[in-house]
């Protein structure tokens, strides 16, 4: 992918991460832009004393303090499981002084606790590819209408901003949530899809960092590495369920319980003329 591209701008280089990034400077349809400073994503930050598995994780170090705290972060969520939570606790507050939010996603792709990666490291799942990802999120669209609804909805509270939202690996439960409210913005998919596959560039061949455990399931990691890539297509098959099942996002979001102001009022919070200086 084209480091020109918008999405390369949106990289924050913090210490102990790899795939924090500020959605700032995504353009809109009707010629706006996403405010810079208001909304992050990223991959989960543990404590670097209390993750022994450092390769597969971002790691908090409090002597950067200074440097997260500069994030101005108000509200951080948490989309992880119970399990991943409990695993690996989230830093992220703690890096920011954001008030954590969770909202509890069970299902995720990459993470050592996440339910796909636990049936590779069974034996009992030894393919997956882009199509198999597509439906992967497709599900997750059908079962957590009503968690993405009330997630979204906090980020339209201007007192909640500037937020970060993060699961583990940042790019599926992340990328959908993120592909959502960009789509409610009105960032053209072209964008929102380019801006998912983008955590593939920051972390390229992360099954490397899983592929003893793989191997010692009798699984070849070439055969399941997409688990830990985002291609492009997943996403955009993804958006387009919601356009054919749903008639879009927003119908999907307001038939899962959120108020249809929600929406006028996450533009008004997140996005700005091209030239006003950001919030």
């Amino acid at each position: 992918m084209p480091e020109t591209h918008e999405s390369a701008a949106t990289h924050l280089p913090l210490p102990g991460t790899t795939n924090l990034r500020d959605l700032g400077g995504l353009p809109t349809d009707d010629g706006k832009v996403v405010a810079h400073g208001r909304l992050y994503r990223a991959e989960v930050l543990a404590r670097a004393s209390d993750d022994v598995l450092n390769a597969l994780h971002g790691a908090y170090d409090p002597i950067h303090a200074e440097l997260f705290r500069g994030l101005g972060v108000r509200t951080v969520l948490d989309l992880r499981s119970d399990r991943e939570f409990e695993s690996t606790p989230s830093a992220w507050p703690e890096a920011t002084g954001g008030q954590a939010r969770r909202f509890v996603f069970a299902e995720g792709g990459e993470g050592k606790d996440t339910g796909i990666v636990l049936r590779i490291l069974a034996g009992e799942l030894t393919k997956f590819d882009a199509e198999d990802l597509a439906e992967f999120y497709k599900g997750t669209i059908d079962r957590t209408g009503t968690t993405f609804a009330q997630a979204i909805s906090t980020l339209a509270d201007d007192g909640q901003l500037p937020a970060l939202i993060h699961c583990t690996a940042g790019k599926d439960r992340t990328g959908l949530m993120i592909g959502l409210v960009l789509e409610l913005l009105g960032v053209p998919r072209e964008v929102t899809v380019t801006d998912y596959a983008y955590t593939q560039v920051l972390r390229p061949n992360r099954v490397d960092a899983y592929a003893s455990m793989i191997r010692e399931a009798g699984v070849d990691p070439d055969a399941v590495r997409v688990v830990f890539e985002t291609p492009a297509e997943s996403m955009r098959r993804a958006l387009a369920h919601l356009d054919e099942e749903y008639g879009g996002p927003v119908a999907y979001l307001v038939a899962a319980g959120m108020n249809p102001d929600v929406v006028p009022a996450l533009r008004a919070a997140l996005l700005v003329e091209p030239t006003q200086p950001a919030a």
